[in-house]
């Protein structure tokens, strides 16, 4: 990580999110200074930039924790009986507000905050810089800032809060906002509410997509947020909304643009693994280098690494022997003695020599799926099964196009979202959003039954963000005080 950045996190996380007691309140103006001036040029914000998307590798936010909870909280995963005592309190519904990987993923997430906020705060002066390239590229840089903070506020209203239906209004609590930079006037952020919240990402996910069109840049890769990443992105966004009208529309575009195409049946697979493959809208790219190790995902998969989280036989059988996604499992025997046999073994993830695999947030095939449940939702039940035997069929070449009509074929898109999106982070999600029960299967053929609405689907706010911050001292979610 860039120096700048490890400045950055220090100053903001240990002192104003971390929880450190009140020493964040001492801090005299010139050891704040190296964080105000550490963006004065193009090359600072270059760095800047590419330190956030750093932060995005941790093992406590895309690195692991982000993509792994959702399913293993819900009904695709779960913690063998062998394991090495990573995330059992999850896997079991036993979470308390002293969880170290709740704790460590709100701070992670917050330092993604606060490095943003420094870019989108300096970067403006920079973006006016008379050389036309550079100021491109320096408005590009401000845009990803505001996609990336916009994806963590995103990220942890779902992780903290409760769904944005939960209420007529989305009145309850969702997440502290905090976008600016200045230590001394954000000492102790309250929470906002969900509605609150939302309109703070769709504000950023909207300012980054002007930013990239007023900059003109026709850079595309698969690890940086371009326009359509953020039209990606914000259709979600809409999608958990509820707005349907909003997210079939930017769905609509993401599609139409032609800059993404979903794998062939036979590539599916294989080219998963590959970065920049084609059907990626936005990863997060490991190397060799900079990759997370044994603690990345793929080691809790692996059976040569840990090998903790196995997946169901319910999400299993929901797989025909024809579609090619079942490839993305394989029956197997849990690794050491005692262990389960046989066992669902997760492959999607399993690169545990190189530690390259990359971890996908936004594929065209979950565009797809938000496009079909939106146009659901409008009542173009023909759009809706059209976009679902797309995906249906590229997957199994012998599926039957999809008839279904009313809740039913509700119900088929939210089962294909399942199948196509399992062990990437949507599961409970779905769920939830949806409000639908379901059972949480454990080890030794135990369950747990999660009714809607389950005041535990959601993340405790960890206790020493309560104990530093007096404003949300009595804001903690219900369920845990």
């Amino acid at each position: 990580m860039h120096t700048i950045v490890k400045y950055a996190v220090t100053l903001f996380l240990a002192g104003l999110f971390a929880g450190c007691g009140k020493d964040f309140l001492e801090l005299k103006p010139p050891q704040s200074t190296p964080t105000e001036d550490a963006i004065k040029d193009l090359p600072g914000l270059r760095s800047a930039i590419n330190g956030v998307y750093s932060l995005l590798q941790n093992e406590n936010y895309y690195g692991r924790t982000m993509p792994l909870l959702p399913d293993l909280r819900a009904d695709n995963e779960f913690i063998s009986v062998i394991n090495s005592n990573r995330y059992r309190n999850h896997d079991q519904y036993i979470v308390t507000a002293n969880d170290a990987y709740t704790t460590d993923s709100w701070n992670l997430m917050y330092s993604v905050v606060a490095n943003a906020n420094m870019i989108i705060r300096k970067g403006g002066s920079i973006a006016i810089l008379p050389a036309k390239e550079d100021s491109i590229e320096a408005t590009k840089i401000v845009a990803e800032a505001h996609a990336l903070r916009a994806l963590v506020f995103f990220d942890l209203c779902r992780m903290f809060a409760q769904p944005y239906n939960y209420t007529a209004d989305a009145h309850h609590m969702g997440i502290p906002i905090v976008t600016v930079t200045n230590v001394d006037s954000v000492q102790a952020p309250s929470r906002s509410s969900v509605k609150e919240s939302y309109d703070q990402v769709i504000k950023d996910l909207n300012s980054a997509i002007r930013l990239f069109e007023t900059s003109g840049s026709q850079a595309f890769t698969s690890g940086r947020f371009n326009i359509y990443s953020a039209k990606a992105l914000l259709a979600r966004v809409l999608l958990y909304k509820e707005d349907w009208q909003g997210a079939r529309a930017l769905a609509e575009q993401v599609i139409s643009s032609n800059k993404y195409s979903l794998l062939t049946n036979e590539k599916l697979l294989s080219d998963f693994k590959q970065t920049g493959n084609g059907e990626t809208v936005f990863e997060v790219i490991n190397t060799g280098v900079d990759n997370r190790n044994t603690d990345g995902l793929s080691y809790m998969f692996s059976q040569e690494g840990y090998g903790d989280v196995l997946a169901t036989n319910d999400v299993y059988n929901i797989y025909a022997g024809s579609d090619v996604r079942i490839g993305f499992l394989r029956k197997g025997k849990r690794a050491g003695n005692g262990g389960e046999d046989p066992a669902n073994i997760i492959t999607k993830y399993s690169n545990v020599t190189t530690f390259t695999d990359c971890i996908k947030v936004i594929r065209l095939s979950e565009v797809y799926l938000i496009h079909a449940e939106a146009a659901y939702h409008l009542g173009l039940e023909d759009m809706a099964r059209e976009d679902l035997n797309i995906v249906m069929k590229r997957a199994d070449k012998s599926a039957l196009p999809e008839t279904a009509t009313g809740s039913r074929l509700l119900d088929r898109i939210l089962l294909e979202r399942r199948k196509e999106l399992a062990f990437e982070g949507h599961r409970l999600f779905d769920l939830v959003r949806n409000k639908r029960s379901f059972t949480k299967y454990l080890a030794s053929n135990k369950t747990i039954s999660v009714v809607w609405p389950s005041l535990k689907v959601i993340q405790p706010i960890p206790q020493r963000e309560l104990d530093a911050n007096p404003n949300i001292r009595n804001q903690q979610n219900e369920g845990y005080n």
